[in-house]
């Protein structure tokens, strides 16, 4: 078996990473980030650290003009942090867990501003004077 010399290897490399683009990069997650303000997205963003397994620090701080949400994988100790950019940078959302994690979806849908699954009714009452 040949082996590939480290300089042929290198450029690929690099094409992979400016293909495989942020999923902040992307419709219509791009638009609701555009859209929605700092602390929308902080909040969100914490949500869904603590919806896909992470436990985000209560405390927030800043970096180089982003707000930073940091969090920790209570099983695996694996650190992410989620950087806020101002909203005239794009991508607005940098950092983060991986580009395929669950995360990203689900702040997606916590930016939609749509309605979310309604809980199922446990008492089963409906119409006028039931909770919607």
């Amino acid at each position: 078996m040949r082996s590939v010399p480290l300089a042929l290897i290198a450029p690929a490399l690099v094409a992979c990473a400016l293909v495989a683009r942020s999923p902040a990069l992307k419709s219509p997650l791009k638009d609701r980030l555009a859209k929605a303000g700092t602390t929308t997205i902080e909040d969100a963003a914490k949500a869904c650290l603590a919806q896909t397994g992470w436990a985000p620090d209560d405390i927030g701080a800043f970096a180089e003009g982003a707000t930073v949400v940091s969090a920790k994988n209570p099983t695996t100790k694996e650190r992410v942090s989620v950087y806020i950019q101002p909203p005239e940078m794009s991508p607005r959302v940098t950092g983060g867990p991986e580009y395929d994690n669950p995360f990203w979806p689900c702040l997606s849908r916590e930016l939609g501003g749509g309605p979310k699954p309604a809980a199922p009714a446990s008492s089963g009452e409906t119409g006028e004077g039931a909770e919607k």
